[in-house]
């Protein structure tokens, strides 16, 4: 399985104004799936970024691997500020 691939869509929610809206929920789990795909391709030395019609970027494993703890701390901050306002 690709860690990349993420079966269940994120819904999406309009406001009465128009604006568009993820549960929180869903931005914390997403940030989390995208945290542990860049920390399996690091731990498995999957160490290239192909975009925008470039050749392959080199990666280095330290790199990713902080960038993954970034993005769970951030999660993790999100969760913790989502409980104090369900507390409230």
């Amino acid at each position: 399985m690709d860690p990349w691939e993420h079966d269940e869509p994120m819904a999406v929610r309009r406001a009465a104004d128009g604006r568009l809206y993820f549960a929180a929920t869903d931005v914390t789990g997403m940030l989390r799936d995208i945290a542990r795909a860049i920390a399996v391709h690091a731990r498995d030395g999957d160490l290239t970024w192909t975009g925008d019609g470039r050749g392959p970027v080199s990666l280095d494993a330290s790199t990713m691997l902080t960038v993954a703890r970034i993005l769970t701390t951030q999660a993790d901050r999100m969760d913790v500020q989502l409980i104090t306002i369900a507390g409230e």
